[in-house]
């Protein structure tokens, strides 16, 4: 049977579709097979490409990390920003705050460019120690540090014209020069100075990357400070050398921070200001009540010793601040407020002593009076009764004159005992006539006593006086700290980010 007779005949037909079918499976695997070895080949070349880029870029007979891009030419340029994550805590005490940032460092090594399919190589850091690295540190930096966990927080990327971005994670604590003269009415800068330890400005130059270069996250909140603006700038920094001096390029960074009144003013400004106007309240109370005076006084002059003098809300600086001035004017209004009772009772004690005097010499010429009547009356009994004579009338009118005097001066008295009675209970007089000294003694028939109520006056005048002054002061007071003093910040004039 011939050869096309045989592929023609029915039964070879099927049996070829059967093979057809039963192998299809295969062929698929198969191919498969062959194109995931070429992707796999493929991406091994890459790799391998890249490893002999690499290699071949940082090999030691071209490459030196211990030497700086472009040296003997121009210096080269870091480019810096900063990303902060948090701010604080700041302490006026130590003088210092801290943030936790994405510090980033973006320059050009010409000896890095290369030509790939990638045009950005991502790098972690163990590749940072086989390049060139800029030596910057944080001139006035305390106690900072770089996160290592799980691993070292900081990569470098590596473009193919040779740009280097260096970024890594830092808490950054620094110090802050505070002055807190207006403390807690006060603003405060807090400055991050960022040069190169080693270099000089002939061989790295540092500037800012672009307007936005210190970025401030949207979820940073303080607790006591609101952020006013951040200001940047530029600036040169002379560095002693042995018998030289260097120019080092510096990089500032000024945070303007203001801080938050809510509290002081809930703590200390209103607790003093009504334990003062507590200590006016003696003022209404009876000035023979030395007890409930005397307590009201001690009891707010004690209250404000503790809670303005106790340290609470206060920082221990050299200098008074504003809080404690605040707290030396409420203290000085409530001591006033005790030594003016006890002028007032100096005062009534006085008038009360000269009263005693007065009864006590009006009683002495009573006593005088009545016993010059007693030798008269016997001597005119001796002489004859003749009413037709001018004698008798005369010595008649003599005696009725003296019998009217010593009931008058009876009256007198017991008029000045029930003054006397009612001063010493605390009663106001109405009808008693005091007169001062003429020589050396009172007189109730001379002209009037001069100091009539002092001690009631001057508690009236106390209860308008003292109001008055004290927000006179306070008018004072904030107009002067909040308006005219200023806050002695040294913050350049080129703003980057204003918050008002």
């Amino acid at each position: 049977m011939s050869t096309a007779r045989w592929r023609s005949n029915p039964l070879f037909l099927l049996s070829s579709e059967v093979v057809y079918d039963l192998f299809m499976p295969f062929n698929w695997l198969i191919l498969g097979a062959f194109f995931t070895l070429g992707v796999r080949s493929n991406e091994l070349q890459k790799l391998s490409n890249t490893t002999y880029l690499l290699d071949t870029l940082l090999s030691e007979d071209k490459y030196d990390r211990q030497i700086r891009p472009g040296i003997g030419g121009p210096p080269i340029v870091i480019r810096t920003d900063i990303e902060i994550r948090s701010f604080g805590p700041i302490s006026e005490s130590e003088r210092v705050y801290s943030m936790d940032c994405y510090f980033r460092q973006t320059w050009f090594d010409k000896r890095l460019k290369f030509f790939s399919h990638k045009e950005v190589l991502s790098m972690d850091w163990k590749f940072l120690q086989k390049v060139w690295i800029p030596d910057t540190y944080f001139l006035n930096g305390k106690s900072s540090y770089l996160h290592k966990i799980t691993v070292p927080n900081k990569f470098i990327r590596l473009r193919n014209d040779g740009q280097l971005k260096y970024s890594m994670r830092l808490t950054v604590k620094a110090s802050c020069p505070m002055h807190l003269r207006k403390y807690p009415l006060d603003t405060q800068a807090c400055p991050l100075e960022i040069g190169s330890y080693a270099y000089p400005s002939q061989d790295v130059l540092y500037t800012w990357n672009g307007n936005d270069a210190v970025l401030l996250s949207k979820d940073v909140v303080l607790s006591q400070y609101d952020f006013v603006n951040i200001t940047i700038s530029n600036r040169t920094h002379t560095v002693k050398v042995g018998d030289r001096e260097d120019q080092r390029s510096v990089l500032q960074v000024y945070f303007v921070i203001q801080r938050r009144r809510g509290y002081f003013i809930l703590q200390i400004y209103a607790p003093c200001a009504m334990i003062v106007g507590a200590s006016w309240v003696s003022f209404w109370i009876n000035r023979s009540d030395a007890a409930g005076r005397v307590a009201v006084g001690a009891t707010t002059v004690l209250t404000m010793v503790t809670m303005g003098f106790g340290g609470r809300g206060r920082e221990k600086v050299g200098s008074a601040t504003a809080i404690d001035w605040f707290v030396i004017m409420c203290f000085t209004f409530v001591f006033a407020a005790l030594v003016e009772y006890a002028f007032v009772n100096f005062i009534d004690n006085y008038e009360k002593q000269q009263i005693k005097k007065q009864l006590e010499i009006d009683r002495e010429k009573k006593k005088k009076e009545e016993a010059i009547g007693s030798i008269a009356e016997p001597a005119d009994a001796t002489v004859p009764q003749q009413p037709s004579s001018s004698f008798a009338t005369v010595r008649f009118q003599e005696s009725t004159e003296k019998d009217n005097r010593g009931k008058h001066s009876d009256e007198s008295l017991r008029q000045q005992q029930k003054q006397l009675q009612q001063l010493m209970q605390g009663q106001r007089l109405t009808s008693l006539r005091r007169r001062p000294f003429t020589t050396g003694r009172l007189s109730l028939e001379k002209s009037p006593y001069r100091n009539r109520h002092i001690a009631s006056k001057v508690d009236s005048y106390a209860r308008i006086l003292f109001p008055v002054t004290f927000a006179v002061l306070n008018v004072m007071y904030w107009t002067l700290f909040l308006n005219i003093m200023d806050d002695e910040i040294t913050a350049p004039t080129q703003t980057q980010n204003s918050f008002n």
